[in-house]
């Protein structure tokens, strides 16, 4: 699932870096739905941070690509920048020449490598797991079939093995209020995720 970044530029006033995180999978050609973040140029640990993460330890290869602003199920826009407003973000994104590239495999098998590994953020159920409860409750609107879809088996083969998923995924992260998104209009999340959903910037 890859990450997103604006590029820099020196000529941006308020001098901030848009992060996204991409919830589905990528198409030039179509519309990926994410989370973004902002984060101020001032810190100078998390762009490296994820240069290391993402394209030295990942093999991620990046591209720029639009983000456009999602209204909110208030019906406005559910960041400080107006709906048809777009900015330019920097995508991380594996490819097939990745090292990493398990290469192409019915579902079951990809659920079943799913559930059995783990890496040094956590076990990559957890990751599923929690993007599918994302996509639910927070972009119930877009579909996604392959996502569902590998979530119903990893749950069904967890069970089959007896693997115990609360324990595999550890507690709950605290939930953002819904009145928080509508009265605080901003890409500031920084400050109002919990710190387990920060994991991938170290903040």
């Amino acid at each position: 699932m890859p990450n997103v970044i604006p590029p820099a530029t020196k000529k941006l006033k308020r001098n901030i870096k848009l992060i996204l995180t991409l919830c589905t999978s990528l198409s030039f050609q179509g519309i990926t739905w994410g989370k973004a973040f902002l984060i101020s140029a001032d810190d100078n640990a998390a762009l490296p941070y994820l240069s290391t993460r993402e394209c030295k330890l990942g093999g991620y290869r990046t591209h720029t690509v639009n983000f456009h602003p999602r209204p909110n199920l208030f019906g406005s826009s559910s960041s400080s920048l107006s709906i048809t407003e777009k900015k330019n973000a920097l995508l991380y994104i594996a490819v097939p020449e990745n090292k990493h590239w398990l290469g192409a495999a019915p579902l079951p098998d990809i659920a079943k490598q799913i559930l059995e590994c783990h890496g040094q953020s956590g076990p990559n159920a957890e990751y599923l797991l929690r993007l599918a409860d994302f996509m639910r409750e927070e972009i119930p609107e877009a579909l996604d079939e392959h996502l569902f879809s590998l979530e119903r088996l990893v749950r069904k083969f967890a069970s089959d093995m007896k693997i115990c998923l609360r324990t595999l995924m550890g507690e709950e992260p605290q939930e953002e209020k819904q009145e928080v998104k509508a009265v605080v209009p901003s890409y500031q999340f920084a400050s109002r995720i919990p710190e387990k959903k920060l994991r991938c910037v170290n903040m």
